[in-house]
């Protein structure tokens, strides 16, 4: 199953101090050490520390990166949290339902937990980069959660489930840098022979991308749709040789 160990919460766009230090110490309530700010807009103050209550070492050797792809590339799968639905992500959990998906993972597995800025969200564009969506039932009309508590209320949903032992053998995601890789080269593949428009191939991508996400697909998945990328590349190139030689 899933290890708290490669489960990490990651904090995009946060502007509070004392938002970074409450969601480090819930992280060590819950077992869950990894924290990493994405363009975070604010330092780690004594306002951060105070709200740690103790979780200072969360804090000390938390990550940064610029940019939410850059900081998703070595993880297997992304898991965005928002009360919205969007119509690419088909996989929405509750967080108990999510708690019971990632206890079917390897615990080599790495998964990353995206959590938007505080007072909009997770974007549309943020939402891209995550193959899963958690979104934790609460008044619909007055939903917006403080990001600690939802942080708290995920990883305790999440950290319950990981003491069992799931059934069948454990999933072996394919990393999230390598999918991404997958992706340009299927769209270069899919624009060469046509299929897509060259002005805007992002309409078909995105459909692409949802029906390849249902499929949570694992290494050796990658492994066999790169090589049929290969096969095809191969045979569009002899087809354009064929057609330029002379008769």
């Amino acid at each position: 199953m899933a290890s708290p160990d490669n489960i990490s919460v990651l904090l995009v766009e946060t502007q509070s101090a004392g938002n970074i230090g409450s969601v480090a110490r819930a992280m060590k309530n819950m077992g869950f050490s990894e924290l990493i700010l994405v363009n975070c807009q604010t330092e780690l103050t004594d306002e951060a520390t105070h709200f740690a209550c103790g979780a200072d070492d969360v804090l000390e050797n938390c990550r940064r990166f610029g940019s939410l792809r850059e900081a998703l590339g070595r993880f297997n799968l992304s898991v965005g949290t928002s009360s919205r639905r969007v119509d690419w992500i088909p996989q929405v959990y509750c967080p108990d339902e999510l708690a019971q998906r990632l206890a079917n993972l390897s615990p080599s597995q790495k998964t990353a937990l995206v959590f938007g800025p505080e007072r909009t969200g997770l974007t549309n564009e943020h939402l891209h980069l995550c193959q899963w969506l958690v979104t934790i039932p609460s008044n619909p009309e007055f939903e917006s959660l403080n990001l600690a508590h939802a942080v708290a209320i995920i990883l305790y949903e999440v950290s319950g489930r990981l003491v069992g032992t799931p059934p069948g053998r454990a999933f072996q995601l394919a990393r999230l840098d390598q999918v991404e890789a997958f992706f340009q080269d299927l769209e270069t593949s899919l624009i060469e022979i046509g299929f897509l428009n060259r002005k805007d191939p992002e309409r078909i991508m995105a459909t692409l991308r949802q029906i390849l996400a249902r499929a949570s697909l694992e290494q050796r998945d990658l492994s066999i749709l790169r090589g049929i990328l290969r096969q095809w590349s191969w045979y569009a190139g002899e087809l354009r040789r064929g057609k330029s030689e002379p008769s």
